[in-house]
């Protein structure tokens, strides 16, 4: 056998394998190339935001229940984040996550060009736990006017809880949506504004 170099073709990244051979029904597994890299630890929490009472009103009472319990029970996500330090980009393709010859996971491994960063998911941080709590701060009636139509202001402020026991720091990246503006974020964190309908990440 042999493994030409590889090439681009357009938006193909090809290995080629020359001078195999195989009988009908056989099966080959085959190593095409092996490099290092750079990776570290993350832990990610997202949390949706809750849809507006109107379209939950058209919900029966078990995609209610589900959403209810997706919502009230947020869990961290344990990743792996491999940046591509290569000669070669990174393709789609299913990954297996091995720790000192044990199996810990298996992934999907999505396209990263070279120097750039991509994330394996490994599993639920069941050791990081996570929990949030929204209060109402005040309520406006007829606060704004539009299209003959008066609607309300209501303000709220939310707390979201981690809790490591995993017995040595870990890096923590949390994302919380709301439908709305939000006014501040402590903690260091950032205040950004997206448009909802083309935010694939929100649904």
């Amino acid at each position: 056998t042999g493994i030409a170099e590889p090439s681009k073709h357009e938006d193909l990244f090809v290995f080629e394998v020359h001078h195999v051979t195989l009988r009908k029904g056989e099966r080959l597994v085959m190593p095409i190339t092996e490099f290092p890299l750079k990776y570290e630890d993350v832990f990610v929490v997202d949390l949706p935001f809750a849809p507006p009472p109107e379209a939950m009103q058209n919900m029966n009472s078990n995609q209610t229940s589900e959403l209810l319990r997706m919502l009230n029970a947020p869990r961290a996500m344990h990743r792996i984040r491999l940046t591509n330090d290569s000669e070669y980009p990174l393709t789609t393709a299913p990954a297996l996550i091995l720790r000192k010859g044990q199996l810990l996971a298996q992934s999907l491994m999505t396209y990263t060009a070279l120097g750039a960063k991509c994330d394996l998911d490994v599993t639920s941080a069941m050791d990081v736990s996570v929990s949030k709590s929204d209060t109402e701060t005040s309520r406006t009636p007829n606060a704004e006017s539009w299209g003959g139509n008066n609607y309300g202001r209501v303000d709220l402020a939310g707390t979201i809880t981690l809790t490591n026991h995993r017995g040595g720091p870990v890096k923590m990246e949390v994302t919380r949506r709301v439908l709305g503006l939000a006014d501040t974020a402590d903690n260091d964190g950032k205040v950004a504004r997206s448009n909802l309908l083309e935010d694939d990440q929100a649904w």
